[in-house]
């Protein structure tokens, strides 16, 4: 397995493996099939374009996309102390072999590559105890849950926030 930053080339692998999350998984994404379904190349191309504020990685059996993560630091000024992470997703046929794992370690890293990035937050559906356990295992804790927060028919989903701190650094 093979993990590495992803590029504007690699669109089309993304946006198949985002789609095919979509269906199997709706309740973990903020964006529905509908919203992204027809969401021309070049726009996704845009998201994969890593600069110094984020970058998206992916883990490739060979040719093939097995799972993305992304992580990107807030734009507003008074937030620019903060990353998140986003679109966090592995394929059925290779979940079980800490792929997961791998994908956060190497946002994490990213993040604390980011000058004066002091934590990184994400949001998880709160019914995905998989990945909530993956995350307090990596150092993330809960602060907060917001009840019904998404909306797949016919069910409501709680979401769970919560935040990694990274290493003390001198702040500018």
């Amino acid at each position: 397995m093979e993990l590495r930053l992803l590029t504007p080339a690699d669109a089309p692998a993304f946006q198949a493996l985002r789609l095919a999350g979509l269906v199997e998984a709706p309740e973990a994404f903020a964006s529905s099939l509908e919203e992204e379904t027809d969401l021309p190349i070049e726009v996704v191309a845009g998201r994969l374009a890593a600069n110094d504020d984020g970058a998206v990685f992916g883990a490739f059996d060979g040719s093939e996309l097995a799972g993305v993560v992304g992580v990107l630091r807030e734009a507003k000024r008074k937030h620019r102390h903060k990353a998140f992470i986003w679109g966090m997703y592995i394929a059925p046929a290779w979940r079980d072999r800490k792929l997961g794992r791998a994908l956060m370690e190497v946002a994490l890293q990213r993040a604390a590559s980011m000058p004066d990035v002091r934590q990184v937050t994400l949001c998880v559906n709160a019914g995905s105890t998989g990945a909530v356990r993956l995350y307090e295992s990596l150092g993330f804790v809960r602060f907060g849950l917001e009840p019904e927060a998404l909306y797949v028919a016919p069910h409501f989903h709680d979401k769970l926030d919560m935040v990694y701190r990274l290493p003390a650094t001198t702040a500018s």
